[in-house]
């Protein structure tokens, strides 16, 4: 499939099957010796309506569809953040049920948060300890984890 290819971000989808990308791009302005960021805004044609605003897409230009309307959605490379009623009811309801106020929920929390980032340390620490192994067997006569790269 031939054609331009733009990566850009939604910016409307309030028309069935359509959706407004916005796509920056940085043009040179010689008079000040700067650059520039400007925004092109695309209409491109989303078959099953996946597309939500604030989505990264990946565009492709394709046979024009209508007027306006010259390209395709062919992926979706990043899926905005989007509020969920469920999700958000669950989180009620395990904060009602914990009976903690905001704060003592939120030190909870940061407790939790801690104690697996202290797990992932320890993790990545033997994770270290195995390449450095690995690359002391590789290189026997000497010591240096870099040996392979001097070479």
């Amino acid at each position: 499939m031939g054609g331009y290819q733009f990566v850009g971000k939604v910016v409307s989808n309030r028309m069935n099957k359509s959706v407004v990308v916005a796509v920056s791009y940085v043009v040179w302005i010689p008079k000040y010796k700067v650059y520039e960021r400007r925004y092109a805004r695309h209409m491109a044609h989303d078959e099953g309506n996946s597309c939500v605003i604030g989505d990264i897409v990946r565009i492709q230009q394709s046979q024009k569809m209508s007027r306006h309307k010259t390209y395709v959605v062919t992926s979706t490379l990043k899926q905005a953040d989007v509020y969920d009623a469920k999700a958000a009811a669950v989180l009620l309801k395990e904060r009602a049920s914990n009976k903690l106020s905001g704060v003592q929920y939120a030190e909870k929390r940061l407790s939790d948060i801690q104690e697996r980032l202290l797990k992932l340390r320890e993790m990545y620490q033997k994770e270290l300890l195995l390449n450095s192994k690995s690359a002391k067997q590789a290189s026997p006569l000497t010591g240096d984890l870099f040996a392979e790269s001097m070479d």
